[in-house]
């Protein structure tokens, strides 16, 4: 009797063990809340630089992207 007794309250004890952290997870924004998180998002313009350069006698060009660090174009001909 006593381990049918203890084996239920162990069934019992880790039912809600697993139960209330779920439960405990879940929660409540409002929807205000939720709406001004994304409004306050804004996209940046790409600060360009433009290189020149003499190659064969021709000139040439080529565009730097300031804010990502890279190069945005191959050399061009002008």
């Amino acid at each position: 009797m006593k381990k049918i007794l203890f084996a239920f309250l162990l069934v019992i004890v880790m039912s809600l063990s697993f139960a209330v952290p779920a439960m405990a997870n879940v929660a409540v924004v409002s929807e205000s809340v939720r709406t001004a998180e994304y409004q306050g998002i804004t996209p940046f313009t790409e600060m360009t630089r433009i290189y020149h350069r003499m190659s064969n006698g021709r000139l040439q060009f080529r565009v730097w992207g300031m804010t990502s660090g890279r190069w945005l174009t191959d050399w061009a001909y002008m």
